[in-house]
């Protein structure tokens, strides 16, 4: 057979190989060659098992095409994550690939994961190494020219939310992360874009000349452009799961380039489905661990020392005073919630003065979670 390609000789060779007693003559196997090289891949009717290889063969190809790699870390996300891939399944107009990484569930998200289709990429960790970390994996996998982070619980309101946002940040160079506008399941706003970093104005550091006027926005749901992303490093690996997207703003403001904010685009988000189940005192315990471990990044260290002593002090008394009001209203009231909220404040508080040299003797005894 005179004149064919190197891609439908090993058609040919494949066909003659897998259908031996067709027979067919060299005339009928030109025109079926000549039909297939006129197909579209979607009037190809390739089961996944056939299609899965000549996909991996065109990734060289395919990969300088593609605009956006969406990284979603699960934990435990057996009761949201179908929702969220199946909103990303529906965009549109985007050219773009769906990363998982899970952190070791214990329930059945890996499957539900891989139930959703061939075009999920999923990647298993044998243990929860932490949000930041899995984020950093999936990245490194990934091929787009946009790295967009979701989180698990979060889906896109619209089908052309993803494609929208990307293309803003197209208009934008000077942008090198930007965030959307997140609702809650009630559909109200969460959490507008922040202007100043936390505590801020109680340190002596000057962020004015920082280039934009966003300091940082919900991790949510953001996209960041690849380069900025990998000249940083992606995520911090030391923050475990909170305050690790307002590091990374920061650190890009720092770079030179400034947030946006796309509020055109909207995502709806549960919220902390990670730490459902979780006890609330362990929840406010990382959160306040991740943002001290901002202060001391970003902040000057006889700021932060004030900052973390006057949080100790604060706390311990709100905390004796909260839990005495519990008394009267038992577990379910604001009051026991609070106290369990100052109690978790004291004790970060306390653990973080202790690890310095000069404050041995700050709340020396440890504040074990309280419970009636």
């Amino acid at each position: 057979m005179n004149g064919l390609t190197g891609g439908q000789k090993k058609l040919r060779s494949f066909g003659k190989r897998t259908f031996p007693a067709l027979n067919l003559t060299s005339a009928v196997w030109r025109r079926i060659l000549r039909l297939v090289s006129r197909a579209t891949p979607n009037q190809l009717p390739l089961s996944r098992e056939l299609a899965a290889p000549a996909n991996r063969s065109a990734a060289a190809t395919t990969r300088a095409s593609l605009q956006v790699s969406t990284v979603v870390v699960t934990y435990n996300s057996a009761g949201c994550i179908e929702a969220c891939l199946k909103s990303l399944l529906r965009q549109e107009r985007v050219s773009g690939e769906i990363i998982v990484v899970d952190n070791r569930s214990a329930d059945n998200t890996v499957q539900i994961v891989r139930n959703c289709g061939p075009e999920i990429r999923l990647l298993a960790n044998q243990s929860n190494i932490g949000f930041g970390r899995a984020c950093n994996q999936g990245a490194d996998i990934s091929h787009g020219g946009f790295l967009y982070f979701l989180n698990p619980d979060a889906q896109f309101e619209r089908p052309d939310g993803l494609s929208r946002l990307c293309q803003v940040m197209e208009q934008n160079p000077s942008w090198g992360l930007a965030g959307t506008r997140v609702l809650s399941p009630a559909g109200t706003n969460e959490a507008a874009p922040a202007t100043n970093y936390p505590s801020q104005r109680h340190c002596r550091r000057d962020f004015s000349q920082l280039p934009g006027r966003i300091a940082w926005v919900l991790g949510a749901s953001m996209l960041v452009r690849r380069e900025i992303f990998a000249a940083l490093g992606g995520f911090d690996p030391q923050f475990f799961l909170y305050s690790e997207e307002t590091d990374l703003c920061l650190r890009i403001r720092q770079y030179g380039l400034e947030i946006g904010f796309v509020p055109e685009v909207t995502v709806r988000h549960i919220g902390q489905v990670s730490e459902r189940g979780n006890d609330q005192y362990q929840t406010r315990l990382r959160s306040m661990t991740g943002l001290h471990l901002f202060w001391v990044k970003h902040y000057p260290p006889d700021d932060v020392l004030r900052m973390v002593r006057r949080d100790w002090f604060r706390a311990s008394f709100r905390r004796e005073w909260y839990g005495f009001m519990a008394r009267f209203g038992g577990r379910g009231s604001r009051a026991w919630a609070k106290h369990r909220e100052y109690a978790a404040v004291s004790e970060a508080s306390r653990r973080f003065l202790q690890s310095m040299p000069d404050n041995a003797s700050v709340g020396s005894r440890a504040q074990k979670p309280p419970a009636f």
